[in-house]
């Protein structure tokens, strides 16, 4: 532990791209409470606040489809102003969209309020994303801290905030919660300046929407795991349970421990990092959400459900470095950072739509299998572009210094 603790300490002390990914993540964790919130409080209290379940689905949703279009435009924006400006801006209007929650206000105006924070997001999340990018040594550390601290935010709101919804109402409960999250702006002005991206290096809009290997093997994973499985959870559990009500916990369980190792999994992956090279770890984590897609497709859901959020944190956290890894042009690091979280939110956004009605019209096993097939063939792609095979090793999982 003293070790571990003496190169965290270190680099937060020597490294301003360390320094600013743990700080920015942070204000993302605050900035991110209301969000949250809304995933439990909108489907039980949502008729009451005078939301259709077709409203209560798309206030739900439309933030992330805000992010297709928003992330190259923040990352435009960002290489002109900087990080640390925009992330200042950026924990401003989250506080305000979640006072916004709280106030009984119709359908428009709570849509705009979301559409606000989509933006909020983009901006929140490129930033801590570019951050990470700058760090020279153990990047895959401070990929991994951030990715941890980030999600941390949501994990903590699960815990606290529908108590303190049901203890003090809805509306004062969501004041309570804006009010947290304005300590994401006292943190976003410690926030180290960073020098801005040249300015002959430009972030195009059809380059992030170009489907290499990388952007489609994300999209795949996004779509099946962040998307088509979280929102058909109840589907896929659907049989041995007594009532609606045992279901529901069930459903709830597996939710929020996808959220706890997004917080925990990443924060010991960024450790094996140090040691470990995070492109081979990354392979690895595919690899067995490959096996926990097959192990659905041959009816074992449980297992493969939590084999499949369990290293799908690992995917999620390594997947801006490995894109940057490949990165052999050494295009602006904010256009490939655009890149991915693009097609992330593509797959998760469309996943969520589609998956409760692809699990009603498909075999779930064919489907599921059908999906484990392509993310296999995707991933053989990809890791043929780092001549994986043909550079293993025989000490291929260790490595001296990354």
């Amino acid at each position: 532990m003293q070790g571990l603790s003496k190169v965290f300490f270190s680099r937060f002390s020597k490294s301003l791209p360390f320094r600013g990914a743990l700080i920015s993540s942070s204000v993302t964790a605050f900035a991110g409470l209301g969000d949250a919130l809304l995933y439990p409080i909108l489907p039980i209290y949502g008729k009451e606040m005078g939301f259709s379940f077709f409203a209560i689905g798309l206030l739900l949703s439309i933030n992330r489809f805000v992010r297709i279009v928003a992330n190259s435009q923040v990352a435009i924006i960002m290489a002109r102003v900087g990080a640390r400006k925009v992330l200042i801006f950026c924990s401003v209007l989250a506080v305000m969209t979640t006072l916004v929650y709280g106030l009984q206000v119709g359908l428009i105006l709570f849509v705009l309020a979301r559409l606000v924070w989509g933006l909020c997001y983009s901006g929140l999340q490129i930033s801590t994303l570019h951050y990470a990018a700058q760090e020279t040594q153990r990047k895959g550390l401070t990929f991994a801290l951030a990715q941890s601290i980030k999600t941390s935010g949501a994990l903590a709101v699960f815990w606290f905030g529908p108590p303190l919804v049901n203890q003090l109402g809805v509306e004062p409960g969501i004041w309570v919660i804006a009010l947290f999250s304005s300590i994401g702006i006292v943190l976003s002005f410690f926030l180290p300046m960073l020098p801005l991206q040249n300015q002959d290096t430009t972030i195009k809009t059809k380059r992030t929407f170009y489907p290499s290997a990388i952007n489609l093997l994300v999209f795949s994973l996004s779509f099946i795991i962040d998307g088509v499985m979280v929102v058909s959870l109840a589907q896929i559990l659907g049989t041995g349970f007594n009532s609606s009500g045992e279901l529901l916990v069930a459903v709830a369980f597996y939710l929020l421990l996808k959220k706890l190792f997004a917080v925990v999994v990443s924060l010991l992956s960024g450790f094996i990092a140090l040691k470990m090279d995070p492109v081979k770890l990354y392979g690895a984590a595919i690899l067995i959400c490959v096996l926990a897609l097959f192990l659905m497709a041959f009816n074992q859901p449980k297992l493969g459900i939590v084999l499949a959020f369990l290293f799908n944190s690992i995917i999620v956290t390594f997947s801006p470095l490995v894109a940057l890894e490949l990165d052999r042009k050494r295009m602006n690091s904010l256009q490939v950072i655009s890149n991915i979280s693009t097609w992330w939110d593509l797959g998760a956004a469309m996943g969520a739509l589609l998956g409760i009605y692809l699990v009603e019209i498909s075999n779930p096993q064919g489907l599921f299998g059908l999906a484990a097939l392509v993310i296999l063939c995707l991933s053989t792609w990809l890791l043929k572009s780092f001549q994986f095979v043909r550079s293993i090793p025989s000490h291929w999982l260790w490595k001296k210094k990354f």
